[in-house]
């Protein structure tokens, strides 16, 4: 997460070297050699929500800290779907998946199932646990994969599903 914050209106009558901002929950902390205006602080929990406070430094010490910053959640897109399963109909296939094992500290709000060969795609709206893709030609096989959106992005594709062709029912003999 990066901090940002201004300057104290007074420096204590000696130049302010450092600037140190602190987590709660978990007493993160990253700093940064004054004058700068935003710090870094790693090792936060996606999903897990922050306040910050900041934090002056110089050669006498450190001043009291700011007033805690809103409450933020850090967040990264989410995993890849698993189990991807896909049951062929006529010129359609209903694709199967579990969700990923993390949602990246995010809602998710959107799957998508992509085929190859073609890139054809279907999607659906969170929570949801199949989408039909369709316009697939019956004869040709297909694999599958899924992805998961949430408001960070778009995950990784999950492991492709077993090949499945599209087909209908045979048509009448002639006699």
């Amino acid at each position: 997460m990066t901090v940002g914050f201004t300057a104290p209106a007074s420096d204590g009558g000696s130049a302010i070297t450092q600037y140190t901002a602190t987590s709660n929950p978990g007493n993160f902390t990253g700093s940064c050699t004054a004058p700068c205006a935003s710090i870094t602080v790693l090792g936060l929990a996606n999903g897990t929500a922050y306040t910050f406070t900041v934090t002056a430094t110089n050669a006498v010490g450190t001043g009291p800290a700011s007033a805690a910053s809103a409450a933020v959640t850090p967040a990264t897109v989410p995993g890849a779907p698993t189990a991807v399963t896909a049951t062929r109909g006529n010129g359609q296939v209903t694709v199967g998946f579990a969700a990923p094992a993390s949602d990246g500290g995010s809602a998710i709000t959107q799957y998508t199932a992509t085929s190859s060969p073609g890139n054809f795609t279907g999607n659906c709206t969170a929570p949801c646990a199949s989408i039909t893709v369709s316009g697939l030609a019956n004869g040709t096989a297909y694999t599958f994969t899924v992805t998961a959106t949430n408001a960070v992005g778009t995950g990784p594709a999950s492991a492709a599903s077993a090949a499945v062709t599209p087909a209908t029912v045979p048509g009448r003999r002639r006699r």
